[in-house]
């Protein structure tokens, strides 16, 4: 009985596939059913963001990244300082928003973004899902933000696995650079929103 429910199945996605046009994403839903969409799917999934900044800021989101308090808690014997300060204990909330290192970086995105600067991550979060008004500054403020996760957590990765350690600077203009490049990297697609994005990323530097 259950081998004939799963042929049907494949029977009727073979079905639909071949019956309509469709897109990973459609084809996901139809295998797992309709969830209910979370309350940050916009900090994740928008026009023009880069998708391994969106798939590492929905891993974060999820506190499912390897950090050292996930490790311990799986029996790994690992020290629980954070890579970055030394100091505190790793954990997702640490690492990107409480470290002294990463407030810096936090510090200048926020001035960039034109947002009230915390320290906490639910906090932050909040106020990155209530944005409103002006699409292209929401936008602006997603893509840096997604920026930022990535690079935080790529230089953490970097003196785990290199023992290479950048000053918070050189991180800092990792993330501007790569901001201007994405900005500029759909000014041929839509010249408009590009302009746009881009004359507010160097306003407010």
């Amino acid at each position: 009985m259950e081998n004939k429910r799963a042929s049907d199945g494949q029977l009727a996605l073979q079905v639909h596939l071949t019956t309509v046009s469709y897109k990973c994403g459609e084809v996901y839903t139809y295998l797992k059913g309709p969830q209910p969409l979370v309350p940050w799917a916009k900090l994740v999934w928008f026009s023009y963001g880069i998708p391994r900044h969106s798939f590492l800021t929905w891993f974060v989101l999820l506190d499912r990244c390897p950090t050292r308090d996930r490790l311990i808690r799986w029996g790994l014997n690992v020290a629980p300082n954070c890579l970055l300060c030394n100091t505190g204990q790793e954990s997702r909330n640490h690492l990107f928003f409480e470290c002294p290192y990463s407030t810096t970086i936090w510090s200048w995105i926020a001035n960039r973004c034109d947002l009230h600067f915390s320290t906490s991550w639910d906090d932050t979060i909040l106020q990155l899902q209530s944005l409103r008004g002006n699409r292209d500054s929401e936008r602006l403020c997603l893509l840096a933000t997604q920026a930022t996760i990535y690079w935080i957590w790529s230089e953490r990765n970097t003196r785990l696995h290199q023992q290479v350690f950048k000053p918070v600077g050189t991180v800092i203009t990792a993330i501007d650079r790569q901001v201007r490049n994405m900005l500029q990297s759909f000014r041929h697609a839509n010249s408009r929103a590009s302009s746009s994005l881009t004359q507010l990323w160097f306003l407010r530097s």
